[in-house]
């Protein structure tokens, strides 16, 4: 099982564009782009000595095939921004996801098409997008992960020990410190709160963390459980 509800971090994105012909036609416009996409979110722990990677696994979501209506000349002026406004069209819910890959996804279509059309006449055309997201985290977090799973079969920490930590206050961190559970900094405007063992972390990732492990993801201090 891949807990991806807490330890995976550093997202990096890569996209994937194909273009398939499937109506032939005299006219120089396209009349309906079929669009897919899919999702393959692949999960890497960073070991200690610069050791590579460990791959942990994989989980592929399919995104629902939709086709809209696009009637346009592939040289248009315009090309561009209909070509990007019929893809968020067709995102829906997953735009947020996309929304950083969307330019290149655009670019790359419109260059697959065009090259199509410099080969093969078209009126339909299947656009697929995959997007690669690579999920990088800490070892130190695999580690802590992988004892706690084989020494107490992951017992989560009390949910009134949880409700009861200590809020940290804004004064009282460095904005530089990291939250060792998602590896980004403190800050001064997100809610940080600190363990018995003196250990701060967000208090969004370290509730997450709570509620699958009892251990301080640093030093191994014991909260207790139910």
């Amino acid at each position: 099982m891949i807990p991806t509800d807490f330890v995976c971090h550093h997202c990096f994105k890569n996209s994937f564009v194909s273009a398939t012909p499937i109506a032939a036609s005299s006219s120089p416009y396209l009349t309906i782009i079929h669009f897919s996409f899919s999702l393959i979110n692949h999960y890497w722990y960073i070991r200690p000595n610069d050791q590579p990677p460990e791959y942990w696994g994989v989980i592929l979501e399919n995104c629902p095939t939709t086709s809209t209506p696009i009637i346009i000349h592939l040289f248009d002026t315009m090309f561009y921004e209909k070509l990007n406004h019929a893809i968020s069209h067709v995102l829906g819910t997953f735009e947020d996801v996309f929304e950083d890959q969307q330019y290149g996804i655009v670019e790359e279509t419109i260059r697959q098409l065009q090259s199509i059309r410099a080969s093969t006449e078209m009126s339909e055309v299947c656009v697929h997008a995959e997007l690669q997201i690579d999920h990088y985290c800490d070892g130190r977090i695999l580690l802590a992960f992988e004892e706690s799973s084989s020494t107490d079969g992951m017992v989560p920490a009390s949910k009134s020990s949880i409700e009861l930590l200590e809020p940290v206050e804004a004064n009282e961190r460095n904005s530089n410190d990291e939250c060792l559970v998602c590896l980004d900094e403190l800050g001064e405007e997100t809610q940080v709160v600190r363990l018995p063992c003196s250990h701060m972390f967000h208090a969004e990732c370290i509730t997450k963390w709570l509620e699958n492990s009892h251990y301080c993801p640093l030093c191994r201090f014991e909260m207790p459980t139910n």
